[in-house]
């Protein structure tokens, strides 16, 4: 197999594996060797270390702030930032529609229109507060959507009504928080059935509003009755004879229909600018995977030459142990150039840091060890395939290198789009796309088809 290598890297990393090798057979000076490793390990921590420290902490729990017209604007201006990009790459791509949806949007901060949605696991009570709201005068003209699916979260309603009959559960509590996330207003209610008491009914909803305090005020965390209530009505007479009857009580949903007139009437402006943000965020969503599918397009070719240049380092290597320095070097390049296609430019020693430190994941994390006893197996499986050391080596070094490009580009392409600035890799989170992808591609049907791909390239 011949594979040109032009990159600086690749040289001094295959270099230092080669000289490694000789010195193996003198005693000496693999001690020298084993003194200068230990120094260069112990360089390299810091720089791991100190890169790490870089990375910008994220707060456990964060606010969203009321949004302003300017930040809605800004994204609008990002949106077409993106689309710009995506230009930039393919001119042939057929924009022409989502360009067209942002250039409304402006426009659209003036539309006084709203929607509210009913959001319920129980049919028969969204149903009979939704009757009961549509006899009002005030909420006619306003565009209800019905939401079957708690589950599901429906970018078109600028403002939730969220109907529950008991205390909250975790799932509720889960949705509700991504209906906060996405600027949508949202309002607690609690529809309280008829086998709770006046006592019971406060301790539900003094439990609710102390669960939500975070992100909804008590204000908006609400008790009403949909339902008419048959009440037995009981009269003693001077003989202390009694009369008995029956009385239906109203619904009394006063509270929903003070607080939805409050909202609509003084926070409409903000409900406008959530929902024209919204559709922002969507258009730059779409956006960014039209812009993630190009450079995808170009970024697999690319780890899949990194991925045969370290099958054929490590085929190469009689030395076992050094396998997986010749395929950090491969990787501080591919890592580099991934870098490029994403527009996250790292300089070489930035590559170098990361390369190590996703060797180090994969070692801690024990898939080295996994994939090369998977792949050895499967090479012994066929004695004609096998060739002794070699093989198993290069197509794991191949494997480890192709779990490493795959991760990277899951993980760039989940960052921000910026084509200017540099930004610093978060460890943490390409750690997390490395077992995601290995678990991808560890089944016996994937590894077996890889180890049929790689055989030929080491022949």
């Amino acid at each position: 197999m011949s594979v040109k290598v032009k990159k600086p890297i690749l040289v001094a990393g295959l270099g230092i594996s080669f000289l490694l090798w000789l010195g193996e057979s003198i005693h000496e000076e693999v001690i020298a060797i084993g003194e200068w490793g230990v120094l260069s390990l112990m360089a390299i921590s810091t720089g791991v270390w100190w890169w790490q420290k870089k990375q910008p902490q994220k707060p456990v729990d964060q606010t969203i702030f009321p949004l302003t017209v300017t930040e809605v604007n800004e994204t609008i201006a990002n949106g077409k930032k993106i689309l710009n990009i995506v230009k930039q790459e393919n001119p042939e791509y057929n924009l022409f529609e989502l360009e067209n949806k942002l250039e409304k949007l402006p426009d659209k901060l003036n539309n006084q229109s709203v929607s509210l949605g009913l959001i319920s696991n129980n049919s028969t009570n969204k149903s009979s507060v939704k009757l009961l709201l549509d006899q009002e005068t005030d909420f006619k003209q306003i565009e209800w959507l019905e939401e079957n699916n708690v589950e599901t979260i429906n970018q078109k309603i600028d403002l939730v009504v969220f109907l529950i009959t008991t205390d909250l559960t975790e799932s509720q509590w889960q949705i509700i928080q991504k209906y906060h996330q996405n600027h949508q207003r949202c309002l607690i209610i609690l529809n309280q059935p008829e086998q709770y008491n006046l006592e019971e009914q406060e301790i539900v909803l003094q439990q609710i509003k102390q669960k939500v305090q975070s992100i909804i005020p008590e204000h908006d965390v609400i008790k009403i009755n949909s339902k008419p209530k048959t009440l037995k009505v009981r009269q003693y007479k001077p003989d202390k004879s009694y009369e008995e009857w029956t009385e239906t009580q109203p619904p009394h949903i006063s509270s929903l229909t003070t607080r939805l007139d409050s909202i609509l009437s003084k926070e409409r402006e903000q409900l406008i600018w959530g929902k024209v943000w919204r559709e922002a965020q969507e258009i730059k969503q779409q956006g960014k995977e039209i812009l993630n599918e190009i450079r995808r397009d170009r970024a697999l070719p690319m780890m899949e030459k990194y991925q045969w240049i370290a099958a054929a380092a490590a085929f190469a290597n009689p030395v076992s142990s050094l396998d997986l320095l010749a395929t950090a070097a491969i990787n501080a390049q591919m890592i580099v150039d991934l870098s490029g296609i994403y527009q996250q430019k790292l300089t070489l020693s930035q590559g170098q840091t990361v390369a190590v430190a996703i060797g180090k994941l994969m070692v801690k994390l024990g898939l080295v060890e996994l994939s090369t006893h998977a792949i050895s197996s499967l090479l012994k499986s066929n004695a004609i395939t096998y060739i002794a050391g070699g093989a198993t080596q290069g197509v794991s070094a191949a494997y480890l290198t192709r779990v490493s490009g795959l991760s990277l580009i899951e993980y760039f392409q989940e960052q921000e789009i910026n084509s200017h600035q540099e930004q610093s890799l978060n460890i943490d989170k390409l750690s997390t796309k490395i077992k995601q992808v290995f678990e991808q591609t560890r089944r016996t049907e994937i590894l077996q088809r890889f180890v049929k791909q790689t055989l030929p390239k080491l022949s």
